[in-house]
């Protein structure tokens, strides 16, 4: 690289930490599949648009899938709006667990019917 270059004109990404989650039987290449992962970055010289060209994040919502580049006050919004989605996963687990246990109950009165 010349050295005559300015730190702002050289492409930059920091890459946030990875979680995972598992695919369906339906996807056999992978296993578990990149979720929510963050990238910091800047290309002055973007070709693609304009909030390209200075810092933004970039949230990979599932692997190859991508939001806009945001700018602080998006990503605050983008924020809210997963956790809001948070909210509902976790208003859900105890309907999970109550649904799970009346089944089971029935599939044992069934087959306990069905022994006797």
């Amino acid at each position: 690289m010349d050295g005559k270059a300015h730190p702002s004109d050289v492409h930059h990404e920091l890459y946030g930490p990875v979680a995972y989650a598992e695919y369906t039987e339906a996807y056999e290449d992978y296993k578990s599949w990149q979720l929510l992962c963050t990238h910091l970055g800047v290309s002055p010289d973007s070709t693609v648009s304009p909030p390209h060209r200075v810092p933004h994040v970039l949230v990979e919502v599932a692997v190859d899938m991508y939001t806009r580049p945001m700018d602080p006050d998006q990503l605050a919004e983008f924020i809210e709006t997963v956790a809001g989605q948070l909210e509902e996963l976790r208003a859900m687990h105890p309907r999970l667990t109550a649904a799970r246990a009346e089944w089971a109950a029935r599939t044992n009165a069934a087959s306990n019917a069905e022994a006797t």
